[in-house]
């Protein structure tokens, strides 16, 4: 199984992967078929060639007394936690909070600044900055309707909102936002480029992170190394490969860089790691062999043993 993923990015999802078995599955030692791991790297993640509105951002935030509080991810249900109208910064993957650091931010915030997460990944890579802030971050939902809708009951008057995002972004969270009477101001924190960056731009170039749809795992997963393959050696692998396509920048980059004229790459069996992955693969024409239910390791699991009972 290829993931569509760079050595800098190996987190949970690698880990609960290598070594696993299919479930539904018999291998030739009884057990479930046994599940053999490897990265295909495609994208990357750069600086914006233009960052002087990110380093405006970090410069606006660092105008103010800053808070020195310990971090809390708080209580996510949005009813146990207080009304905060206000200014916040959302952030929404630990490529921008990474991205954030290379242009200067040192964690801290004015102390009337409240911080909005995805997931306790991004609430990590905050601490691993330097933020000091008490972190909120949704309690189930992590999607941006889930994010929005959590976010309009702590303010439901409307708030300041600083949402540094990739190029990538959808406008769903925005949008939601403003249409609950939020001031959203959105600035590119960082654009997925092919892999790899140019160094002296590259996002990844100290710190690992992940662009996966739906998730926000930090890595790399400590002691892990996978083995790499190219676009080349995939064009010579054998019929029935499987490859996960992590994101819908990797399914574009697949599309430019793999798609077979003639080689062993026409054979191989496509997994979205989540239906925006999917729908993308779909307007590329490239086939959708499964679309895993959750962002996950058990959800590729269970995606691969769907494909095993179709035979």
């Amino acid at each position: 199984m290829l993931l569509t993923r760079q050595p800098a990015q190996t987190s949970r999802l690698e880990a609960g992967l290598a070594g696993a078995r299919v479930p539904g599955t018999v291998g030739r030692d009884g057990a479930g078929e046994p599940v053999d791991v490897a990265l295909l790297p495609l994208t990357d993640f750069a600086l914006p060639d233009d960052d002087a509105p990110l380093r405006s951002l970090v410069a606006e935030l660092a105008e103010q007394t800053r808070s020195t509080e310990p971090v809390q991810e708080q209580a996510s249900e949005p009813s146990a936690a207080p009304r905060a109208p206000g200014r916040w910064l959302i952030v929404t993957s630990p490529n921008t909070v990474r991205a954030l650091a290379r242009v200067g931010w040192d964690g801290l915030l004015p102390a009337d600044v409240r911080v909005a997460a995805t997931g306790p990944g991004t609430a990590r890579a905050l601490r691993e900055a330097g933020c000091a802030a008490p972190v909120w971050t949704p309690h189930r939902d992590r999607s941006a309707r889930g994010i929005a809708a959590g976010l309009r009951e702590l303010a439901p008057g409307g708030a300041r909102a600083w949402l540094p995002q990739s190029d990538r972004a959808r406008p769903a969270l925005t949008d939601a936002l403003r249409g609950a009477g939020w001031a959203v101001q959105t600035v590119l924190a960082y654009r997925t480029v092919a892999y790899p960056a140019r160094g002296s731009r590259r996002v990844l170039a100290a710190a690992a992170g992940n662009e996966v749809d739906g998730t926000d795992a930090t890595g790399p997963e400590a002691g892990m190394t996978l083995p790499t393959w190219s676009p080349g050696e995939l064009a010579a692998a054998e019929a029935g490969t499987v490859v996960v396509l992590t994101s819908s920048s990797a399914a574009e980059q697949f599309a430019e860089r793999c798609r077979p004229r003639g080689g062993g790459a026409a054979e191989a069996l496509l997994i979205a790691i989540g239906d925006p992955t999917a729908e993308t693969m779909r307007a590329l024409a490239l086939p959708v062999a499964a679309v895993c239910a959750t962002p996950d390791a058990a959800g590729v699991l269970e995606a691969l043993a769907g494909l095993r009972r179709q035979g």
